[in-house]
């Protein structure tokens, strides 16, 4: 009786945070769904639906965390899908060589030999190669490098209908080097352009460099940002950005983390607002 009141205990599902409750992405696999339903329901609300989505770590740091999990217990089953997941989640492929080398010396020769067997085909599908997993070493030593990216250089794309409407051009991205996880990109907005409704998983810095547009996160009021002015979004918080109906904006997009989460088309009605919060 007291073990199956334990076992009760365990499998209670905890609460979740408000953003878990509003979106719940279906991750566990088709015969988790159809052995173990209630399991499948676990990994999608509570693990990947709350304990990823928690800010006290990045995405990038958890998936660093389970890979080490993952491969000091043996557990290569698993290996395939939290690759892929970390490198999405901004893992370098050669921070993958680096963690598996250094992961022999503490839990094993064998778990890192079985981890670069699953490792090798899933870097490979992502067309990495050989000379791309030499870590250039960082000397402490060297000068500073400057880089500069000039205006209306590098490639420039339009912005795909699933995740913006009206005209957008996304061009000139950017990195940041010696380590930071920074990157972004120079976005320009044609007037009526906006974002569809998104969420960053480690918020995002827009700095507006030409015209004026609208940003506004749910629940909140459109606000109106023109060239000079800076919104901070913080981390998970459900937002948009794009021009006024009227004028063209021009913004640098900035992140510490490629992971976003895109949501729905932000409606003609909705966009509107912005001339009503003026």
């Amino acid at each position: 009786m007291i073990r199956l009141l334990a076992a009760g205990l365990i499998m209670t599902p905890v609460a979740t945070s408000a953003a878990a409750q509003e979106t719940v992405v279906r991750v566990a696999p088709d015969n988790m769904r159809w052995v173990a339903p209630d399991l499948a329901g676990y990994t999608d609300e509570v693990l990947f639906g709350d304990v990823w989505r928690r800010t006290d770590l990045s995405p990038r740091d958890r998936s660093l965390v389970t890979l080490s999990a993952l491969i000091a217990g043996g557990k290569t089953a698993q290996l395939t899908g939290h690759l892929n997941r970390a490198l999405d989640n901004g893992v370098k492929p050669s921070e993958i060589g680096g963690m598996i080398t250094h992961l022999a010396f503490y839990t094993g020769w064998p778990n890192a030999v079985s981890a670069i067997d699953v490792a090798r085909p899933v870097l490979e599908n992502r067309g990495i190669t050989a000379a791309a997993m030499q870590a250039a070493p960082i000397d402490p030593q060297a000068p500073d490098r400057l880089r500069i990216v000039r205006k209306g250089s590098g490639p420039t794309t339009n912005g795909p209908a699933e995740r913006f409407t009206g005209q957008v051009q996304v061009s000139t991205p950017v990195s940041g080097s010696g380590g930071s996880r920074m990157a972004g990109a120079t976005v320009r907005f044609k007037a009526g352009a906006r974002t569809a409704w998104h969420r960053h998983a480690l918020g995002q810095t827009l700095i507006v460099t030409e015209g004026c547009g609208w940003v506004q996160r749910e629940d909140g009021p459109v606000e109106r940002i023109c060239a000079g002015d800076v919104a901070v979004i913080a981390p998970q918080a459900k937002h948009w950005h794009g021009a006024t109906s009227t004028s063209a904006m021009t913004h640098v997009a900035l992140s510490e983390s490629d992971v976003v989460e895109w949501l729905e088309q932000v409606s003609d009605a909705d966009h509107g607002r912005g001339l009503r919060s003026r």
